[in-house]
């Protein structure tokens, strides 16, 4: 896999602006045998390009992914030095895109070095705010305050790996594969980017009884008694909104799913086209180098890219 660069995507346009061909002419016979074609059966084929960190084009999407991974509890991240860090100029990571390397990503992946970076206030925050959310969970936490401490002589990278929701889970390994093969022969890779463990955070989204559905049949305290304890006895569902993090998780030294503080839209609102409502949750992935790797191996093998 390779990036495209500004001159090549550049050159490209250009050449498609200079050619000869007519497009404009059309088969009578061929456009009503497409004007027949079923919409719901219909296949949108698009050309993704990779690209590396554009601090300049990038930045307000960034910035939305990050919205998009903290949900409503981004309010408590100055997003925009989050935003600066992550496409930090010469930074290692790749971009995803389709029209061309003005436009917006569909997908980003990059690495904070946290270590380096304990005394900016983005970074400040956001190690804050992961040992507030597993602090009931022992071993996690201790883990995390040791990696965390300015005193630690393990360095940690933050996994920073998110896309719109209809982008195909095959273009995953190809960035992380990428971001491992820049880290590897970067020119700063003992400076910034020799890690020994890697911060994944992620989604996932809980299926929960909708509340609505509960209010109509409860019509009595004893139905509803017997709902609650029936509810109460059921273990928990979970969909990945990630697919690959399945493959992080079974390699992982340590992994949870926490509650996001802030919950400013119900479950109920989430339904789509089924009987549960849905509460995103934060999922938090703590790897080893080696392992990294391994999962990035089985992803690749699972979800096959195709150019």
């Amino acid at each position: 896999m390779v990036k495209r660069t500004k001159d090549e995507a550049e050159h490209e346009e250009q050449s498609y602006d200079d050619s000869d061909i007519d497009v404009s002419s059309t088969d009578d016979e061929e456009l009503q045998e497409e004007e027949k074609i079923d919409e719901e059966d219909e296949v949108v084929n698009v050309d993704f390009d990779f690209y590396n960190l554009n601090p300049t084009v990038d930045f307000h999407a960034t910035k939305n992914f990050l919205r998009q991974l903290f949900q409503d509890d981004a309010v408590f991240f100055p997003l925009s030095e989050l935003a600066d860090l992550i496409l930090e100029e010469g930074h290692v990571g790749t971009t995803i895109k389709a029209d061309g390397i003005e436009s917006d990503p569909f997908s980003i992946i990059s690495v904070l070095n946290i270590t380096n970076n304990l005394k900016s206030k983005a970074m400040q925050e956001l190690t804050k705010y992961y040992i507030e959310k597993t602090s009931k969970n022992t071993q996690f936490n201790v883990i995390l305050r040791q990696l965390f401490s300015p005193s630690s002589k393990h360095k940690v990278g933050l996994i920073f790996s998110q896309r719109l929701v209809n982008m195909p889970v095959e273009t995953v390994p190809p960035l992380y594969s990428m971001l491992l093969e820049e880290m590897e022969k970067s020119e700063q890779r003992e400076k910034e980017y020799n890690f020994d463990y890697f911060l994944i955070p992620s989604r996932v989204a809980k299926l929960v009884a909708s509340v609505a559905d509960k209010e109509i049949d409860d019509e009595d305290e004893t139905t509803a008694r017997k709902r609650k304890k029936k509810d109460s006895a059921l273990p928990a569902e979970y969909d990945y909104v990630h697919y690959e993090d399945e493959q992080l998780e079974q390699n992982a030294l340590h992994y949870g799913y926490f509650e996001f503080t802030n919950k400013n839209v119900e479950a109920d609102a989430r339904r789509v086209f089924n009987d549960y409502g849905i509460e995103p949750q934060m999922n938090l992935i703590l790897i080893n180098k080696a392992s990294l790797a391994k999962a990035v191996a089985q992803m690749a093998n699972k979800y096959p890219y195709v150019a």
